[in-house]
């Protein structure tokens, strides 16, 4: 979801905005409640939306519609009598209620541009939400965790030093939706985030209470009916043993490697067969992914599963998932679901086990697999790029080859593995718009370091260039980085593809230039078109001179208490419009000559709390909380993958419906 900062004047009576001015008093000199206590009722008219001073509860309750856009209000601050500097103050508190599942973006604007705050709340409950100023000043993408279910990912760079206006955004609501604010308070100081309203909201399977659909399971008896029902029906693909296309022999290898056949790229399989990788990241039932966190709040779940595997840490992280899947295939449980699990991506069609599925699970498979390399790391980091080393020092040259040697080894025999992720979304590969620049951070860090050593030689070697290198160190650092760690990976094994670093969305060319040392350019790429674009694949892989695999993407749609829309993941409709965006996803990347593969993520919904690890809370899965599949994505990934090679290398025309997604 791309938040574009905008600017509105809203439709008020001089009358409200006058009674709006007299409700906001500074009760103290170092925190100013803007309290909204409205005298009566008046109705203002917004962009799409519309806003309702309720006199006897004293709230601002917002409306808004149900549009494929950004419908918003804004509250102009200084018409509110409001002070418009607000630079000595550390937060604001605010405390709402909201009947979507949707983020809410609260803006704030200085006339000149507007910059978000996207909140992800539970809806049904009141919950009392703290925006810190410091988020607008740091150079990290989302401020760190919180346990009380949202989070928010700021859009930094703001001063408030002069706000005009307080702007309330929704992104495409799945349904008329309302927001009410009940307060909204300067503080000197950063408080908790705090729920208010005490009361389940996940039963004890780990469905949405406040929600019905069909398929809901309302007790055991109503669960196991559905499980019993819950069968494979044959199917049949015109597939060799590994998923690759039959009909064509190319030079075997007993491994994967990448080939141009009649100008197309494609995989090859170990057997000589053009291969095109259909995948399922997160194959695992013990994902953390598929777990919410509940310390602290514990009252919003009727029940708890009982002590055991389902909790990933006792008393604090539980999966309802694993506590279904348990119920389900009984003391075997771990063995069952592993190979059921396979069973049924063969049966919808999957060749591949994706990115951070359980690695002894995808190595005895039978199915070709991937999986990601960790450990690139010295005990020195530097604070931007957060998570880049120091990539000049001895150490990370003896670290790398450490971690390549205790990861590949074991399996750099292995035919069915097609080959291995280095990383996955660099934050140094993207672009941060900083306060400063890569090599002035790092000249001015107080540490020394190899790098630093390494920038001021460059320097000094060049001092009438010293503007030009320190505008390319960042991508001196990069290609330093990749070198090293691609040179430890081959030392222990030369037989497998190197996948890359799983670049988000679009990175900079110069990163794209430089994964000429890899076999595979990998993206992840959650396209608002539903697809990736053709020439924007055509440039990519002509850059980089490699084919590229779709290393994630998905469709998600709002309902059973999770989101269908959250910052980079676009929404549609329902579950039939889901299967519908997977064909067109699918079928639009095996008929490019460009693509090699499409990894679904992930096998198994979030929760409707959220993920331990970052609070999101998306319809992801194939499968829901009580191990069931969406039958209509289910239907579609079967169509799809039927005529992968018809597709790739026969010119058959890909899906051309697009999902609806409003």
């Amino acid at each position: 979801m791309h938040i574009h900062p905008t600017i509105s004047v809203p439709v008020c009576s001089a009358m409200c905005l006058a009674w709006l001015g007299t409700a906001c008093t500074t009760t103290a000199p170092r925190e100013l409640p803007l309290q909204v206590n409205p005298s009566q009722s008046t109705l203002l008219e917004t962009k799409n939306a519309s806003a309702f001073l309720d006199a006897k509860s004293g709230a601002l309750t917002f409306t808004f519609d149900y549009v494929n856009g950004e419908p918003e209000v804004c509250l102009p601050v200084a018409e509110l009598g409001w002070p418009q500097d607000w630079s000595s103050y550390a937060s604001v508190q605010y405390t709402f209620l909201t009947t979507s599942l949707e983020p809410i973006a609260i803006g704030f604007s200085d006339g000149e541009q507007t910059k978000f705050f996207i909140t992800e709340p539970l809806p049904g409950i009141r919950i009392s939400g703290v925006i810190p100023f410091s988020a607008f000043f740091q150079t990290e993408t989302m401020t760190p965790l919180r346990p009380l279910g949202y989070k928010v990912w700021p859009q930094r760079l703001f001063s408030f030093e002069r706000v005009d206006e307080v702007v309330f955004q929704m992104k495409s609501p799945n349904q008329c939706s309302q927001f009410t604010l009940y307060n909204f308070t300067l503080r000197s100081d950063v408080p908790d985030d705090d729920i208010i309203d005490r009361k389940p909201l996940v039963d004890r399977y780990g469905q949405w209470i406040p929600e019905n659909w069909p398929d809901k399971a309302h007790n055991d008896e109503d669960l196991h009916r559905r499980w019993e029902a819950d069968r494979l029906e044959p199917t049949a693909y015109p597939f060799c043993p590994l998923g690759g296309d039959p009909t064509i022999q190319l030079t075997p290898t007993g491994f994967f490697y990448t080939h141009r056949l009649d100008g197309k790229w494609v995989l090859v399989d170990p057997h000589g067969h053009p291969f095109f990788s259909a995948g399922m990241d997160l194959v695992a039932y013990n994902q953390d992914s598929f777990a919410t966190d509940i310390a602290g709040r514990e009252f919003l779940f009727q029940e708890l599963p009982s002590e055991g595997p389902a909790w990933l840490e006792p008393g604090k992280i539980v999966s309802f998932y694993i506590a279904n899947v348990m119920k389900r295939y009984g003391d075997d449980w771990t063995e069952r679901w592993n190979r059921h699990i396979i069973e049924r991506l063969r049966n919808w069609g999957f060749n591949t086990v994706g990115n951070w599925s359980d690695p002894e699970l995808a190595a005895g498979g039978g199915m070709p697999f991937v999986l990601p390399l960790y450990g690139w790391t010295t005990q020195k980091e530097f604070p931007f790029p957060y998570d880049f080393p120091d990539v000049f020092s001895e150490e990370f040259v003896t670290n790398c080859d450490r971690a390549a040697r205790e990861q590949v080894l074991e399996l750099k025999d292995h035919p069915n593995l097609i080959g291995w992720f280095l990383g996955n979304e660099p934050r140094w590969a993207r672009s941060f718009g900083a306060f400063q620049s890569w090599s002035d951070m790092v000249l001015s860090d107080p540490e020394e370091s190899a790098t630093k050593q390494r920038l001021q030689e460059l320097i000094a070697e060049s001092p009438d260039r010293e503007q030009e290198i320190k505008d390319a160190f960042l991508y001196t650092c990069g290609e330093k980085y990749f070198a090293t760690v691609v040179d430890a990976v081959r030392r222990y094994d030369p037989n497998h593809l190197i996948l890359g670093v799983r670049f988000a969305e679009d990175p900079n060319p110069r990163w794209i230039e430089m994964s000429r040392m890899f076999d595979v350019l990998s993206l992840n790429v959650y396209s608002p078109t539903f697809r990736p674009e053709p020439d924007h694949m055509r440039r990519l892989s002509e850059l980089s001179g490699r084919p590229i695999m779709i290393g994630e993407f998905t469709a998600a749609a709002p309902g059973r208490g999770l989101q269908g829309l959250f910052y980079y993941v676009h929404k549609v409709r329902d579950q039939v419009e889901r299967g519908k965006a997977y064909r067109y996803y699918v079928e639009a990347a095996a008929a490019s000559p460009y693509l090699v593969g499409t990894h679904w993520f992930q096998l198994v919904d979030d929760l409707p709390t959220g993920r331990p690890s970052d609070e999101e809370r998306l319809n992801y899965g194939f499968l829901n909380v009580l191990d069931l599949p969406y039958g209509d994505l289910v239907e579609a990934a079967k169509a799809t993958h039927g005529r992968l090679y018809e597709l790739k290398l026969r010119g058959a025309q890909p899906f051309s419906e697009l999902p609806v997604t409003n």
